[in-house]
């Protein structure tokens, strides 16, 4: 099974960034900005063939939502 490339939109100390992998991939001024990046790298991955998922945290730093770009998981209970 291919492995799914994660993007993270969380806060910083100077606003908003985007991780892949524990490397910061931009920084933005708003949360709106950093989500929209980090979904858009999703879905570039996905239109190149791979898997990806954009979590987007709240300021606090808890997950609000995720987006899968590909097969998404099997269906679990939680």
């Amino acid at each position: 099974m291919a492995k799914r490339t994660v993007f993270h939109s969380s806060s910083s100390k100077d606003g908003w960034k985007v991780t892949q992998g524990g490397n910061t991939l931009s920084n933005h001024k708003t949360q709106k900005a950093s989500e929209a990046s980090a979904t858009a790298a999703g879905r570039a991955v996905h239109k190149a063939g791979g898997l990806a998922q954009a979590v987007l945290h709240k300021a606090k730093g808890t997950i609000r939502e995720e987006r899968t770009y590909g097969a998404d998981p099997r269906k679990t209970k939680g």
